[in-house]
């Protein structure tokens, strides 16, 4: 494991699983929203497992990386309130009205980061490609250490609909001389539709597809090129839409205690966070396959 100048505890957590932290949190909105469909089980309740994922080095990079993923979490419920600790989720407050469906969730996790030598993976650094690490070149870093998201969603009768809002604070490294450091108070917006379908007694599917806004700052802080470089020219990104997702997770229960599960997210960048130059590829992808053990 590598440190640098950001490490204390937060830093050192933000980068060990900034990289599947939004991936991962969109499966979970998806579960989080079908729970709503039983009556919760009160009390404490526990899962460990482990899984293998995929994904690009960063959003708009062409590169992709493959890595175990342990997975360990906590819930309680009191009444029609759950909280949660978990190494991928963060910390999570949810609320479920089991008479009318509404569901409310708060949560904190590591945020995204892009650096223009390295990449972070369950808590290792990772050099760049040749290819990468020349187009970063030069380019600032930039780090959200923690970010806040809520969201909401209502039942229909063809499934969920809800939005969601994110606090994304991403500190800019410009690592120029003469030019100070500086945080942009990004946010994202969503409006998101999920559904869940039984297929058998052991087998079900999940869905999610989600609409994404970005405000001023965060498009300045992740897609606008200030300066120009030797491989980035000058562009200054508007606030506005930033992707489209779909994702889905296809899951088999092996016990009442054992469940498997493939996961996938497909994020398709539009707007000006597809016209930047940090942009290689505009599909960014997670794929994973995960087991766990309820307890």
């Amino acid at each position: 494991m590598m440190f640098d100048k950001q490490d204390n505890p937060v830093a050192v957590f933000s980068r060990c699983w900034s990289q599947l932290g939004r991936a991962v949190l969109s499966f979970v909105i998806v579960l989080a929203c079908c729970a709503t469909t039983v009556v919760a089980q009160q009390g404490w309740d526990f899962s460990v497992g482990t899984g293998v994922y995929t994904e690009n080095v960063y959003i708009g990079s062409d590169d992709y990386y493959v890595t175990p993923l342990p997975s360990f979490k906590a819930n309680y419920t009191r009444g029609a309130i759950s909280y949660s600790i978990s190494l991928l989720e963060g910390l999570g407050v949810t609320y479920m009205n089991q008479q009318h469906g509404f569901l409310a969730s708060v949560t904190i996790n590591a945020g995204d980061r892009r650096n223009s030598e390295k990449y972070s993976v369950v808590c290792f650094d990772v050099d760049h490609s040749d290819k990468t690490r020349a187009l970063l070149k030069d380019s600032p870093d930039l780090f959200t250490q923690i970010y806040v998201s809520t969201m909401f969603a209502y039942p229909t009768p063809v499934g969920m609909v809800g939005a969601s809002l994110g606090y994304y604070p991403t500190t800019v490294e410009y690592n120029r001389d003469g030019i100070e450091d500086e945080v942009r108070q990004g946010f994202l917006y969503s409006i998101l539709y999920i559904i869940q379908q039984p297929i058998t007694d052991r087998i079900s599917l999940l869905g999610m597809s989600n609409l994404e806004f970005m405000n001023q700052e965060y498009a300045d802080a992740w897609y606008s090129v200030e300066k120009k470089t030797e491989t980035l020219k000058e562009f200054n990104a508007r606030a506005g839409l930033r992707d489209a997702q779909v994702a889905f997770q296809v899951g088999y229960r092996l016990s009442n205690r054992v469940s498997m599960s493939l996961d996938y997210m497909g994020t398709v960048l539009l707007g000006d966070a597809n016209k930047s130059p940090y942009t290689v590829e505009q599909l960014h992808q997670t794929i994973g396959v995960q087991t766990s053990y309820s307890f």
